[in-house]
């Protein structure tokens, strides 16, 4: 067993073992529980960073292939999660954020060995890739609080009693200082992102496939979405329910651009 297998299993264990941790927490409503699991989640970060960090060192990124993404966008949203609940003092934020994290390092283990479709060349690549994992990362955290509010929100307007485990959950005013927090954050790294990824396709890629129109086309869609929150938060004090759905609604049209777009059509885009 070599160091990225060490790291990628333990990162993954960890991982679980904080999803196992955080549903008995909540359902329990066991503190102890709930602080275990975000020890987890930050001992799963640290095995996550180090698996990173060996995977670029053997030259694992030296091409892009369907792991590729998945595994840096994984380590920036346990990193947004961390960041926000240090900031925010929501612990609710990493009971949500480990499940993503599991799964999504689950995937780039499994496509580990899938072949790359080119390689990673120039810094307006690495500039893009990095702006488009935070601003994807940062907008996971924002749905997961996204949703929460809605459900709440929902209860509340059906005026249900919160009992059990609800009972714990953040105010959703809270919930939407993690959503504007989010937003403030994503919106400026995934517009750089992108606008670096269309530098460097037009300087490295002589024609583009029709998996990389329609994938630009729903970068594009999500880019107008996430303009749309950013502006009516910051100009027009938008809040509650508005920015939770259109969170959840940039959120979902990510995942449908990485796992079903770069799935089903011919790209350069690694999958």
């Amino acid at each position: 067993m070599n160091w990225t297998d060490l790291f990628s299993c333990l990162c993954l264990a960890l991982y679980a073992l904080a999803v196992v941790a955080s549903f008995s927490g909540l359902l329990g409503r066991s503190p102890r529980l709930k602080a275990l699991a975000c020890a987890l989640c930050a001992g799963g970060f640290a095995a996550h960073s180090a698996w990173l960090a060996v995977s670029l060192c053997s030259g694992a990124f030296e091409g892009v292939s369907r792991g590729f993404y998945l595994l840096p966008l994984a380590w920036v949203l346990a990193a947004a999660g961390l960041f926000i609940f240090r900031r925010q003092r929501q612990e609710i934020v990493l009971h949500f954020v480990s499940p993503w994290a599991f799964f999504l390092c689950a995937c780039a283990l499994g496509f580990s060995g899938a072949p790359a479709s080119a390689t990673v060349t120039g810094p307006l690549l690495w500039l893009h890739l990095a702006g488009m994992a935070v601003g994807i990362g940062v907008m996971a955290v924002a749905a997961g609080a996204g949703g929460m509010f809605l459900w709440q929100e929902r209860a509340i307007k059906h005026k249900a009693r919160l009992a059990g485990f609800r009972r714990d959950l953040p105010a959703l005013g809270s919930l939407d200082a993690i959503n504007s927090l989010a937003t403030r954050i994503g919106f400026p790294c995934y517009s750089f992102g992108l606008l670096c990824g269309f530098l460097w396709s037009r300087i490295a890629w002589p024609s583009l496939m029709p998996g990389d129109l329609v994938k630009s086309g729903f970068s594009l869609l999500i880019l107008l979405v996430y303009a749309l929150l950013f502006h009516q938060r910051q100009a027009l004090g938008w809040q509650g329910r508005k920015p939770a759905v259109l969170a959840l609604v940039i959120f979902a049209a990510c995942l449908v651009s990485l796992f079903v777009v770069n799935t089903f059509f011919s790209s350069q885009h690694g999958f």
